[in-house]
């Protein structure tokens, strides 16, 4: 995953190109489509996450560059789609996002609240899993593949 991170984020790894200079106000941007999210983010970029291909929901909160400051999502799709989205939690259209996400089944509320109030605090965390398709939900059932249906 960490590979997957360092080509999907421009911080210390550009590939050879220079980022895109910004400004420190400018916005990382989500969208949300019936079936896929993309970020758009302050260089430039753009990632796409198709809500079919989603695999895992990680929280990440640090004091290591880039991450200091915030708690930062990152929606990792499965290993053959080579999709994946990395957004701060402060970018606009977030509380969009985190909703669609809360109505994922067994997605981990708690997890994320202990996640904001670290990163409010200016503490740091390991990551933790919000969520992961397949994993046995709090009510017993366990996620399937019929569980894209009930991401759109």
């Amino acid at each position: 995953m960490i590979g997957w991170l360092r080509r999907i984020l421009p911080f210390g790894n550009t590939g050879g190109v220079p980022a895109r200079a910004h400004a420190p106000n400018e916005p990382f941007v989500i969208n949300l489509y019936d079936d896929r999210v993309v970020v758009h983010r302050p260089d430039g970029q753009r990632e796409e996450m198709a809500w079919d291909a989603l695999e895992r929901v990680v929280v990440r909160v640090s004091n290591r560059s880039p991450w200091a400051g915030t708690a930062w999502l990152i929606l990792a799709g499965s290993p053959d789609s080579q999709q994946g989205c990395v957004v701060p939690l402060h970018a606009a259209n977030h509380a969009a996002l985190i909703a669609r996400l809360q109505a994922l089944p067994g997605f981990q509320q708690q997890k994320l609240d202990n996640a904001l109030r670290d990163a409010a605090a200016g503490k740091t965390r390991t990551d933790a899993v919000l969520w992961k398709r397949g994993a046995v939900a709090q009510d017993g059932f366990a996620e399937g593949a019929s569980h894209a249906d009930t991401v759109h």
